[in-house]
């Protein structure tokens, strides 16, 4: 009679065992491994204080924003423009720019119209990782500041095309003399 030969049996068992443990180290690892990397930036945010009306105007994407600045002095609403009229009230106002869409998404010629998320008074956007504010898939990283003293009743705001160039908070300067226009400096 053969003997059955066992080794085969033992050392497919230990290769089992083996894997086993392997597999299960490798899948505790991921598992611990945080994921608190910031959402990528999608937007600049606005920061308006509400001690006047003001009017802001998004700039068209792939428009130059003198143009855009030179019809709302005119009082006028820009072709392709987003403008957005806050009401006189206590506290900031937050508007969300989001960026122009890059990369060839649109194969539209000439300009795309630019978009605009206004929160409701008193709201602030949430602060997550890495100083990112969201609200409603809207992030950003930069964000524009009028102060409050200032008299600028409207304010135009060119969107990004790409991600910001590092600063993350941008005091808005003064207007020009003998006007009311306030710009947002481009991306």
């Amino acid at each position: 009679m053969f003997k059955k030969n066992k080794v085969p049996w033992v050392v497919a068992g230990i290769l089992i065992v083996i894997f086993g443990i392997g597999a299960f180290v490798v899948s505790k690892s991921k598992e611990e491994t945080p994921t608190n990397k910031p959402a990528p930036e999608t937007a600049r945010a606005l920061v308006v204080p509400g001690t006047l009306a003001r009017t802001v105007v998004i700039a068209p994407c792939n428009t130059p924003v003198e143009q855009t600045t030179s019809v709302a002095d005119r009082g006028e609403v820009p072709p392709g423009a987003t403008v957005v009229e806050l009401p006189q009230g206590g506290g900031s106002r937050y508007v969300m720019v989001p960026h122009c869409k890059g990369g060839g998404t649109t194969a539209a010629p000439g300009n795309i119209p630019s978009s605009a998320l206004v929160l409701a008074a008193k709201v602030r956007p949430i602060e997550g990782t890495g100083g990112t504010f969201g609200i409603q898939g809207a992030n950003a990283r930069t964000q524009l500041i009028l102060p409050n003293g200032s008299k600028a009743t409207t304010i135009v705001v060119p969107p990004c095309k790409k991600a910001s160039s590092g600063q993350r908070d941008v005091v808005l300067g003064e207007e020009k003399a003998g006007s009311k226009t306030v710009v947002a400096p481009s991306c």
